[in-house]
């Protein structure tokens, strides 16, 4: 009996050895792809901001940049809650755990920012594209399309803190 015992005890242990490294693959990969996600993301609003200030700059009344993600609204962190929910992050060093799980509170977050801009997009801006004027006063930017094109700056400089920490986490997470 004792015989059979330790080889079950052995053969779960590999089982839940493997789980847990396919369980943490598959963590690396979700932060790998919220990095190169995110730098297309902030690529594509640098130029959206870059191309409407240099037509400020030549006095021109562009119509504010709009930035529309494509497909989901929100970062993918089911992943995580997911992952947690099976224990497989208890083997993660702690501060790695709560690093991650600061990570993925402030991907939320931005996912949720990101809908609040979105819905002035579709309810204020959309429906005016083809009036720039629509958003102008006296030439100057009107204050709530002024605070939208801050909101878009916003996400830009959260979106990048995200990129930077989604590699440095993929990285430190154990082979």
């Amino acid at each position: 009996m004792t015989a059979a015992f330790a080889l079950e005890n052995f053969r779960e242990a590999r089982q839940e050895a493997s789980y847990y490294r396919t369980m943490i693959g598959g963590l690396r990969a979700s932060l790998a792809d919220s990095a190169t996600h995110g730098a297309e993301i902030n690529k594509r609003i640098t130029i959206l901001l870059r191309d409407f200030d240099e037509a400020r700059k030549r006095g021109e009344t562009p119509p504010p940049p709009v930035y529309r993600e494509g497909g989901g609204e929100r970062p993918p962190t089911r992943a995580w809650d997911g992952i947690v929910a099976t224990g497989a992050t208890r083997s993660l060093d702690p501060v790695v755990f709560f690093r991650l799980a600061r990570f993925y509170s402030r991907a939320d977050s931005f996912g949720e920012r990101y809908l609040r801009y979105n819905a002035f997009s579709e309810e204020r801006v959309l429906p005016h594209l083809g009036n720039a004027a629509a958003f102008y006063d006296g030439g100057q930017l009107r204050p709530e399309y002024a605070a939208y094109v801050d909101r878009l700056r916003d996400l830009q400089r959260e979106g990048q803190a995200m990129v930077a920490e989604a590699a440095t986490l993929r990285d430190s997470l154990p082979r």
